[in-house]
């Protein structure tokens, strides 16, 4: 049953120590224009092929807690990682980005440095590199992955969504954007705020780079030839509505699936349940199949269950609502566990879907695929 929910550098010592089993990040530097680049590479015990390359969110840093914590997990079940700093401009930084510093940056910068350590990793030896991009990473990810083929996988977590991004932009002073676009790209304006910064310096072309492009990581990642990845945060107060801008695009090559009650920061142990699906995905492990034996179910009980669907869904169908008999059972079982996770977005089924259990889904999607469709 198939189910989808669920140039250029210079090496620093790559082997991370592993002399108690338990990985250690190395930090790496590559010269990059006029800045050096900073990242940290840490290596799994029996590691798979694939290495992924991870980038963070907006103004953040390699060794935030969410990317700290990322590595650690997905080295415990055999994945090494690469998590860099994107340079916002500034020569090895480290933290987040400092707001009483000159903003002479673009977000289109990232596409480069991201190419640029793939680069770094191809020379290493990783010919399999993956892409995970956190946030605003997720986005400037899904737009480099979208231009490349020679990618292992791409992972978005809680990726910016055009949503969120067009609201950013309709929350932004119109006159001070509409300013930025009568001056000289290289001359910077003190502005009230910018991104997560309050009063700044920015220059006109960085103002200009962050509030004028609307598309989200869905219409970049809608043009991605590798397999994906999307995790969505169920409790995203951040970037909400993650899991309804992807839903149409999976297939066997796109997979969304939902942490539920993550933050946007999958904070807690909830990173723990990301690398949980992540780390499979990358090894090529077949993380769509999942192992329902229909012809075992109990129809009886599933006959009785069901009644309560015959509320809504009459044989036939009707005022929009489709009817189910005849239905396939494995589509049936993969709606309810849609709905019960909230990948797909319908208030009474997800309270429907939510009191099911796995031997009940099972049940009632078995109990409607043996009925003749009316």
């Amino acid at each position: 049953m198939r189910a989808y929910f669920t140039s250029i550098f210079c090496n620093v010592g790559l082997v991370a120590a592993l002399a108690t089993g338990a990985a250690k990040a190395e930090e790496v530097s590559m010269p990059f224009g006029h800045v050096n680049l900073l990242a940290d590479f840490v290596e799994a015990e029996d590691a798979a092929d694939t290495v992924a390359l991870i980038t963070h969110g907006t103004l953040a840093h390699k060794d935030m807690e969410l990317v700290d914590a990322l590595q650690e997990a997905l080295a415990e079940r055999g994945v090494s990682s690469l998590a860099h700093t994107l340079s916002l401009g500034v020569d090895e930084r480290r933290g987040l980005y400092d707001c009483a510093v000159d903003h002479a940056h673009k977000d289109s910068d990232a596409d480069a440095e991201i190419a640029a350590w793939i680069g770094w990793l191809r020379a290493a030896g990783h010919e399999d590199v993956a892409l995970i991009g956190h946030s605003r990473g997720g986005r400037q990810v899904a737009r480099v992955a979208a231009g490349r083929r020679d990618l292992a996988g791409v992972v978005l977590m809680a990726p910016a969504t055009a949503d969120s991004v067009r609201r950013g932009i309709e929350g932004y002073d119109a006159a001070v954007l509409e300013k930025a676009a009568g001056t000289p790209d290289a001359v910077s304006l003190d502005v009230p705020r910018f991104l997560y910064c309050g009063q700044s310096r920015v220059r006109a072309e960085t103002l200009t780079s962050y509030y004028s492009d609307a598309r989200g990581a869905e219409d970049f990642a809608a043009k991605i030839k590798a397999r994906t990845l999307v995790i969505a945060a169920g409790a995203d107060t951040v970037v909400p509505g993650v899991a309804k801008a992807f839903f149409d695009l999976r297939s066997e090559q796109f997979t969304l699936t939902l942490v539920e009650d993550a933050d946007h920061l999958f904070l807690d142990f909830y990173v723990e349940d990301a690398a949980d699906v992540i780390a499979p995905f990358l090894k090529g492990e077949d993380t769509h199949e999942v192992d329902v034996d229909f012809a075992a179910a109990d129809l009886e009980y599933g006959e009785y269950l069901g009644q309560e669907c015959l509320a809504c869904h009459q044989p036939g169908g009707g005022e929009g609502v489709p009817g189910i008999a005849g239905s396939d059972a494995a589509h049936l079982y993969e709606a309810l566990a849609e709905y019960a996770n909230g990948t797909r977005d319908h208030a009474a089924m997800r309270l429907v879907a939510r009191s099911l259990d796995i031997e009940q889904r099972t049940a009632v999607a078995a109990h409607f695929a043996a009925q003749e469709p009316e």
